[in-house]
């Protein structure tokens, strides 16, 4: 195959002797413009003066975003005929491709400026999925409900402080059994002895599952999830935890409203507590004619 730089041409033998006439003359050009220069040999070299251009020939720009709603505004602010937009449920990104092709019978585009929406988890589904599975000592555990009791729904906040707060102060009992009681809760038995006095037994009440409302994704809505609670007695100590229910399905929900809310745009509603009316304020519009794929580009 030849190339530019290898084909010796009338133009380059042309171009040498010019070269030769002028010199050392410097000759002035055009930014922006491909030039054929000689390159050695009597071949042709191009030269790509883009760079030094008022303003590139194309767009090139890979941005990244991370909610719906910067996405929604860059897309529309740069949108072009053949500007499209792909979403992926598996890996949670949704993919603009403002310079694609047009179409049938459409100019084709260079597809080299696009925008990614790359959602970020919250802290709150990050601490509670980092968690998730695993099996904790009592004063870990009592830390970690201390610390999150505001996302759980059911029980109440204040059931889970006191769960907390009883698992700190028995940290160093033995515990004897755990029964599970007919509503489902489990009852931990415990015996616990001091200097000077006999030993005393008591128990705990743990719910069998509490109710968790997380924000999977940064400036995405908020969904309920349910976790079970776990527990293992290994020598005479307890080990507790939780285990999600189903959390991926949480996660595509997440998603999928994020793409409708990309498609269609958001809208507050609020309901007046005295007269009942219903008021609807547009956060921010959608992509409108922008077509939307499920897929990668």
């Amino acid at each position: 195959m030849t190339t530019i730089e290898d084909t010796k041409t009338e133009a380059a033998v042309v171009a040498g002797l010019q070269q030769q006439a002028d010199g050392e003359a410097h000759v002035p050009i055009d930014d922006g413009k491909v030039y054929l220069v000689p390159g050695g040999g009597g071949s042709l070299r191009a030269v790509d003066t883009d760079a030094y251009a008022k303003k590139p020939r194309h767009t090139i720009a890979s941005r990244s975003v991370t909610d719906a709603a910067s996405f929604v505004a860059y897309v529309n602010r740069h949108a072009l005929t053949g500007t499209e937009v792909y979403a992926h449920t598996n890996s949670s990104q949704v993919v603009a491709v403002i310079d694609s092709h047009e179409g049938s019978d459409g100019a084709p585009g260079w597809q080299k400026h696009r925008l990614s929406l790359d959602l970020e988890h919250s802290k709150a589904w990050l601490a509670w999925a980092a968690a998730d599975g695993k099996l904790f000592e009592q004063d870990a555990f009592a830390d970690f409900l201390d610390d999150r009791y505001l996302d759980v729904i059911e029980p109440a906040p204040a059931q889970m402080i006191d769960i907390a707060t009883t698992f700190q102060a028995k940290t160093g009992v033995t515990f004897d059994s755990g029964v599970r009681l007919d509503s489902g809760d489990v009852r931990l038995t415990f015996e616990e002895t001091t200097k000077a006095k006999a030993g005393q037994k008591g128990d705990i009440e743990i719910p069998k599952k509490i109710q968790l409302a997380l924000r999977p994704y940064v400036g995405g809505p908020i969904y309920s999830i349910w976790a079970n609670f776990r527990y293992r007695l290994r020598g005479g100590q307890v080990l507790m935890g939780f285990k999600l229910e189903r959390p991926e399905n949480v996660l595509e929900a997440a998603f999928a409203d994020i793409v409708t809310e990309i498609r269609d745009g958001k809208v507050d509603k609020r309901k007046n507590a005295e007269t009942g009316e219903v008021t609807e304020t547009v956060v921010h519009q959608g992509i409108g004619d922008v077509p939307l794929f499920y897929g990668k580009p």
